[in-house]
């Protein structure tokens, strides 16, 4: 009889991964040019006036802001209390980050644009952190959409929701429900 495998399952693919970047980045871009001024914006058939999204000058600051976020009353109803995740600077400029148990690493260059800074990000990576500390979300499959969408809600409003939304919708991304 040949021995048991000793080694841990393989992870199962997080096969949505990149639809999700894909439908965040294209609603991030219509926050920012919100923020750039912008008048109102056409999204599924429907004209909103967006909020201009947030950009945060320093990792103290997004450790304000998550803090915040964790603490409205519309998060707290619906996945409960949640420990504040730690935030720390990550090396390289390409990627955010979550990591176990509950940090979450962002690029702070030393010169140029600290994109990572920005309300987009931190509600990504803050939404994998509640996912991770209430049980409800793993990696990018269904429900962690329907994470971001209650952060982006609480945070962001209604119509900046919507927007999110419907690009989860045109890019195929699979929501679920909490």
């Amino acid at each position: 009889m040949p021995p048991a495998s000793t080694s841990a399952p393989a992870p199962a693919r997080d096969a949505q991964r990149s639809r999700v970047y894909r439908a965040e980045d294209a609603w991030a871009a219509r926050l920012d040019a919100a923020r750039q001024g912008a008048a109102l914006a056409s999204v599924g058939g429907s004209s909103l006036l967006l909020p201009a999204e947030r950009r945060l000058g320093s990792l103290s600051a997004a450790a304000d802001y998550v803090t915040g976020v964790l603490a409205l009353p519309g998060v707290v109803e619906v996945v409960g209390k949640v420990p504040a995740p730690g935030l720390r600077t990550r090396r390289g400029a390409g990627r955010a980050h979550w990591e176990a148990p509950g940090v979450i690493a962002l690029p702070v260059p030393q010169h140029g644009e600290p994109w990572a800074l920005r309300e987009t990000v931190l509600l990504h990576e803050l939404a994998h952190h509640v996912g991770q500390a209430s049980g409800r979300a793993h990696g990018h499959r269904a429900p962690f959409p329907a994470l971001v969408l209650l952060l982006a809600e609480a945070v962001l409003g209604a119509h900046a929701a919507f927007a999110l939304r419907v690009e989860y919708g045109t890019h195929d991304v699979k929501v679920g429900m909490l």
